[in-house]
């Protein structure tokens, strides 16, 4: 493809990836709308984990998804359609839920093709167009990615400022449909360098059968994602009011442990004494300190990134009592200062030839010196002007390390875990931010119980967790006393921030390298 049927396809593609990215971070500023309708203010953070865990799950090496496999089979045209269809329809779901539980439920589905479109995406471009593009395609793609971080909140603080949080939902529909619409007539139905450009029913069984169904790594994915929802679910149990060794916590966190050890044991083995299934999680990224040191990094950036994108959103709105809209605005310098930071960071890592890990552990300075004057925020209703510049200092940190940390995977794998490495990057962030809601929820909501049950009863205190527009029903002295309460809960929260911060030191020295420059140049 060249010329405008290029462009057009392109854009339809771009367009698909923004709306299921998009997703992630919408609801951050519509949480508090949707809650005092459907209550259950304490479990909101369910409606960041329900879409991020089965996103994630979809987001592991193109190779190796399902997803991937399937469009290896049927092709690329279709299973793009099939995603998109799932997730258009989902979203449409998602707004008609009558029930936060129903919401929820429906988030765990519309990430399942939200997932899918955003693998495929990534994939397709590598076969879109020859080589020598891929720099720019690609550079293209992370921008309208990086974009969608920062206008996300933005969309849904201004559908919530209308009291009409189900069109955060519904909007996916004509967008959705008009994507679809593009994308049959213009993307060819088969791309002539995929693997299901072959037209034989033979090499499409043999393929079905040796080439993509005995690679696919069922057994470390469902390892994987168990990991990731008993230790998630345990947390989210604790933030709603159980103790942490109830029935209810404890064994799913104690659960968690030997799905671990299984999942790694797994990867050992496959990778060591198998040919197939090929390990999601090769067991060489273990027996390299880089590559440690760079997951655990990615991991730690991913709890803060995705935690604090709920965090400023929802406390605006609560304890300086703004609309979501104009909250969403107050979080545009930390939110437009991530892909910022990156940009910065790759000129850095450019012609000035300055090595990665210089970056990494700049970045994690920034980071940990915002979090700590965060943490320390007034808890009056006066906006201090000081709070944009730690969101500024916070956001480009993050930029800078989520750039290097991209950046240093062609140097800290094989050539042949190329693919897998890059994959692994995107899907530690995501695990990262999964973990990191869970454990900032599971601590501040405990907080809020006990110091308003000091100040107000039981029912009242109940009222507030599920629906905290009765806030404004309070009398103003006692308001003053709520607000904070809320506002100390946020700052305890950007305490647990400033520890996922401190331990990217300990990470970055494990990965510690002089000679890391970008491809193309040399460092001594």
């Amino acid at each position: 493809m060249t010329g405008w049927r290029l462009h057009a396809v392109t854009f339809w593609l771009l367009l698909s990836i923004y709306i299921v990215q998009m997703e992630a971070s919408v609801t951050a500023t519509a949480v508090l709308n949707i809650t005092d309708e459907l209550g259950g203010y304490e479990k909101s953070s369910w409606l960041f984990t329900a879409y991020l865990l089965t996103y994630c799950g979809k987001e592991e090496p193109p190779q190796n998804i399902i997803w991937a496999k399937l469009s290896d089979i049927t092709g690329r045209k279709p299973t793009l359609i099939i995603t998109l269809l799932v997730f258009t329809v989902v979203s449409a779901a998602c707004g008609a839920s009558h029930t936060l539980a129903q919401l929820i439920m429906f988030r765990w589905v519309q990430g399942v093709g939200g997932g899918g479109t955003f693998a495929l995406i990534q994939l397709i471009f590598f076969e879109l167009v020859p080589p020598a593009k891929w720099p720019l395609y690609l550079t293209i793609l992370t921008g309208v990615i990086a974009f969608s971080l920062v206008t996300g909140p933005l969309i849904g603080g201004t559908i919530a400022l209308h009291k009409h949080w189900r069109w955060i939902f519904y909007i996916n529909v004509p967008v959705g449909v008009v994507a679809i619409a593009g994308l049959l007539p213009m993307f060819p139905n088969r791309l002539w360098n995929e693997p299901a450009s072959q037209d034989s029913k033979a090499i499409h069984t043999r393929l079905f059968l040796h080439g993509s169904l005995w690679r696919i790594d069922i057994l470390g994915s469902m390892l994987l994602l168990g990991v990731t929802l008993l230790s998630s679910t345990g947390l989210q149990q604790a933030a709603l009011g159980y103790a942490w060794t109830s029935p209810f916590v404890l064994p799913l966190l104690i659960s968690a442990v030997p799905f671990t050890f299984a999942f790694f044991t797994w990867q050992w083995f496959i990778t060591t004494r198998r040919a197939n299934p090929e390990p999601v999680f090769p067991w060489r990224f273990c027996q390299s300190r880089i590559c440690l040191g760079m997951i655990l990094n990615t991991y730690l950036v991913g709890t803060g990134l995705m935690a604090l994108i709920a965090l400023f959103p929802q406390r605006f709105m609560t304890v300086n009592g703004l609309s979501p809209f104009h909250a969403a605005l107050r979080t545009l310098p930390f939110g437009a200062m991530v892909p910022a930071g990156s940009s910065i960071a790759s000129i850095l890592m450019g012609k000035p030839q300055i090595p990665l890990c210089y970056i990494v552990l700049s970045g994690t300075i920034m980071q940990i010196i915002g979090t700590i004057f965060l943490a320390r925020t007034p808890t009056d209703s006066y906006i201090h002007p000081s709070q944009y510049g730690f969101q500024i200092l916070t956001g480009t940190g993050m930029g800078f390390l989520n750039a290097a940390l991209i950046l240093l995977v062609p140097y800290a794998t094989e050539k042949r875990d190329l693919a897998v490495g890059t994959a692994t990057i995107s899907q530690f962030r995501i695990l990262g931010g999964i973990i990191g809601i869970a454990i900032v929820t599971s601590v501040s909501t405990p907080y809020l119980r006990d110091h308003l049950q000091s100040i107000l009863p039981q029912g009242l205190v109940q009222l507030l967790l599920s629906k905290t527009e009765a806030m404004g029903k309070l009398p103003s002295d006692v308001w003053e006393k709520v607000r904070a309460i809320f506002g100390e809960a946020y700052n305890l929260q950007m305490k647990v921030m400033i520890g996922f911060a401190v331990a990217q030191l300990p990470a970055t020295a494990l990965m510690w390298t002089n000679q890391v420059a970008l491809p193309g140049h040399t460092h001594a």
